[in-house]
């Protein structure tokens, strides 16, 4: 046992010398592997940083999401509107169970009782004014009364629109066509409304301009006004979902500046716009040969003049006879850009397309016309002159 002792300490003290240099190892594995760095964590000192060989500097870390912003309650769930239908149970209340719609006027009928205005509350509170009203009208005690309202089916909503957008106005939201509301009719309850919401309105209205101020758009209801940042959008961070209801006003105001960062397909732009073009040149003598159709006058939000110029046919051909080319672009509202008609020569969009100045964006409803070169004009006049000059030559033989 004496000459033992010694041999017991000695390895007890290895085997702590071991566990702490693993202790040791293991900390500095979870400092460099760790996904959430703290502040403290993240700001190493030069001693740590130096016995790993490398430092955390230039490492990119996963960005937590954001989370939406929290809506007060009147905004924030879906308000019954005109047109929803609602599934009313009342227990042992079979004169008063059934479906029903709410009114133009905003208010729900049920047999025996007064109007009840429920639009623009949800379907809790709507439980709760049938239940007063049961009571009131004394058809039920307060505490044997048990009422159950569920949306059967969401209505579309009439919205307005105004400030800077493509198409402002009314707009109709959530509409559905006779089919999906049959296949609705079995259903005892349930329905989502992914189209009565701010987005969806938005989108009706044509979608925001360049020089909208989507980090304050506005919803006014009932004197109410909510005011909604929607910037994420375009960064593709999530943003609260805003439901409407008939007689729901949004205003998107202008930011006076063009942001270029808009001009591209989001849940709150346009996915696609319309122009007009024309490409009256030789050998084609109208539209139809120059294959401008529907699908060639339709391009992605964000196109710029040179795409458009591309899909009318405006460039390519002969070198000699196309490299003068001009394109036009019209503006269809005076007020989106300082010149209102842009002339452009072919050869310089195609040699520096990435200048703003030179090849810009082109919005809804523009207008594109190319023109044929200095060389084409000549042609063409000399070939106009000769069809006058030949048969006055073959009069003057005969």
């Amino acid at each position: 046992m004496i000459h033992r002792t010694p041999l017991l300490l000695a390895l007890a003290a290895m085997v702590s010398g071991l566990t702490i240099g693993c202790t040791s190892l293991n900390t500095g594995t979870l400092r460099a592997t760790s996904p959430e760095l703290s502040a403290d964590s993240a700001s190493l000192s030069s001693t740590d940083t130096s016995s790993r060989g490398h430092s955390l500097a230039g490492r990119s870390l996963v960005p937590r999401p954001i989370d939406p912003p929290s809506l007060p309650r009147w905004a924030e769930n879906p308000p019954l509107s005109p047109g929803d239908r609602l599934q009313v149970e009342v227990q042992d209340g079979e004169g008063f169970s059934g479906r029903y719609e709410v009114g133009i006027d905003g208010a729900l009928q049920l047999p025996y009782l007064p109007a009840l205005p429920v639009a623009g509350s949800d379907t809790r509170a709507a439980e709760v004014q049938i239940s007063a009203a049961l009571v009131t009208a004394e058809f039920f005690k307060p505490d044997r009364l048990r009422v159950s309202v569920r949306v059967h089916e969401w209505s579309h909503a009439q919205v307005h629109v105004s400030g800077a957008v493509f198409d402002p106005g009314m707009v109709s939201i959530n509409a559905r066509n006779p089919e999906e509301r049959a296949l609705k009719r079995d259903l005892a309850s349930g329905d989502f409304p992914s189209q009565r919401m701010l987005t969806a309105a938005l989108r009706a209205a044509g979608g925001v301009r360049p020089d909208a101020a989507v980090d304050a758009i506005q919803v006014i209801r009932s004197g109410r006004t909510l005011v909604v940042d929607y910037s994420g959008l375009i960064q593709g961070h999530a943003v609260a979902a805003v439901p409407l209801m008939s007689g729901d006003r949004v205003v998107v105001s202008s930011s006076g500046k063009f942001d270029a960062a808009l001009v591209a397909p989001s849940a709150i732009t346009p996915p696609g716009i319309r122009i007009f073009m024309s490409n009256l040149t030789t050998p084609a003598t109208g539209n139809a040969a120059s294959a401008i159709g529907k699908v060639a006058s339709s391009l992605p939000y964000g196109s710029r003049l040179l795409t458009a110029a591309v899909s009318a046919n405006c460039v390519g051909g002969t070198q000699s006879t196309s490299a003068g080319r001009l394109v036009v672009l019209v503006r269809s509202a005076a007020d989106r850009d300082a010149e209102r008609v842009i002339e452009r020569p072919i050869d310089d969009l195609l040699r520096e397309p990435q200048r703003d100045d030179l090849n810009p964006f082109v919005m809804p409803n523009d207008s594109v016309a190319c023109y044929d070169s200095g060389v084409t004009n000549l042609r063409d006049i000399a070939r106009a002159l000769g069809e006058i000059l030949l048969p006055l030559s073959l009069l003057s033989l005969l």
